[in-house]
C-alpha cells in the first residue's frame, strides 16, 4: 500500500476545506483532463458543500436554542411576578385574619 497518494489527497482535501487556496479553486480541477485530479476535486467540491450544509444546520440550530433560551427567560419572568402576587395576596390575607381577630376581640368586649 502507498501512503504517499493517500497522503497528498489528504493533503489537498484538507487545504481545500480550510480555505487554504493552490492557486486556484477545486471547481476548476473538475474538468482536468486527468481522471484522478477529476475525482479528488468531484470529493472536494462535494465535502465542502457538505461543510457548508452542516455549517448552516448547526448555525440554524444554536438559533433555536437562543430563541428557547429567551422563551424560557420569559417564562421564568412571568412566574416571578406570579409569586410576587401571591406572596401580596398571602400577606393580604394574615393582614385580614389579624383584623379578625380584631375584630372578634373588641365585639367580645362590648
Amino acid at each position: 500500500m502507498n501512503t504517499f497518494p493517500s497522503l497528498a489527497r489528504f493533503t489537498v482535501v484538507g487545504l481545500a476545506l480550510s480555505g487554504c487556496s493552490l492557486g486556484h479553486s477545486a471547481g476548476d480541477d473538475l474538468t482536468s483532463s486527468n481522471p484522478a485530479v477529476a475525482a479528488q476535486a468531484q470529493k472536494v467540491v462535494d465535502l465542502q458543500q457538505q461543510v457548508d450544509a452542516q455549517k448552516k444546520a448547526f448555525d440554524d440550530q444554536k438559533k433555536v436554542v437562543k430563541n428557547r433560551e429567551k422563551a424560557v427567560d420569559n417564562q421564568q419572568d412571568q412566574a416571578d411576578v406570579e409569586k410576587k402576587k401571591l406572596d401580596a395576596l398571602k400577606q393580604q390575607l394574615d393582614g385580614a385574619k389579624q383584623n379578625l381577630k380584631g375584630v372578634k376581640t373588641q365585639a367580645k368586649t362590648q
